[in-house]
């Protein structure tokens, strides 16, 4: 288990030259775990110590969340927060990997493979730099088509400008960067209360369609929907629940 959780830490670090690296993004890397039969208690006690001990600042910030519906129902998404292309290569994590090797990995079964995705500030709504985690996600997930993308830059730059002029809701867009199908993207609502999960309008008149229509012309939301909707690839959207575990989670100063 040891050699694995060292050869991950390579892959981590050694990311393909292909993938889209851009030195002024922020960068997130993703991890998921299921938890043994019976020992689920032990892994968020013992990757909580670990937590608390290697990941307690925000300069090394992780948080974990458990997904609570979808396939993956169950699993811990563990996030290494908002970090820099010299961290994710040059950060020296053997001292973690060792820990988690010795006291953790024994209560999980074989990780999937980790995934580094960069948020793409312009399309971030309400976005509070080094905020403490939010105790819900909703995560759209979502792969393009090769083609048409256009499309759907056009319709995420329209709507997400109104979002921000208008909505409290807590969204961000996320890219892949490495480990995954190079057109995937999560879009992610943040929120503490379930029943304010998708915000609230700045004025109770405001008509999403109306103000769209009103800045990009007679019917644009409607048509901007339908292509958007034509540029994702069949069956290639998942929307999951995601609950915040505070105890395997930096939960800021």
């Amino acid at each position: 288990m040891k050699q694995m959780l060292t050869a991950l830490a390579i892959l981590f670090l050694v990311l393909p030259i292909s993938a889209q690296m851009n030195p002024n993004s922020e960068y997130y890397r993703t991890m998921r775990w299921q938890a043994k039969d019976g020992e689920a208690a032990n892994f968020i006690e013992n990757a909580g110590k670990k937590t608390k001990m290697f990941n307690n600042t925000p300069e090394h910030a992780m948080v974990t969340y458990q997904i609570t519906t979808g396939p993956d129902q169950g699993k811990f998404e563990r996030v290494l927060v908002a970090k820099s292309l010299d961290y994710l290569y040059n950060h020296n994590s053997q001292q973690e990997l060792d820990y988690w090797s010795k006291n953790v990995s024994k209560y999980a079964n074989s990780p999937e493979g980790a995934k580094i995705w960069w948020r793409i500030k312009g399309w971030s709504v309400n976005w509070e730099e080094s905020a403490a985690p939010s105790k819900y996600m909703n995560v759209h997930i979502l792969t393009l088509r090769s083609d048409n993308n256009g499309n759907f830059r056009r319709y995420m730059n329209r709507y997400m400008g109104i979002l921000k002029e208008n909505s409290t809701v807590k969204r961000a867009v996320f890219k892949i960067s490495s480990g995954s199908h190079p057109l995937e993207f999560r879009i992610i609502t943040f929120f503490d209360d379930p029943m304010k999960a998708r915000g609230e309008w700045k004025s109770e008149d405001f008509n999403l369609e109306d103000a769209y229509n009103s800045k990009y012309g007679f019917n644009a939301f409607r048509t901007d929907v339908e292509l958007y909707n034509a540029s994702i690839e069949i069956y290639g959207q998942m929307i999951e629940s995601h609950k915040l575990i505070p105890e395997m989670s930096f939960m800021g100063n």
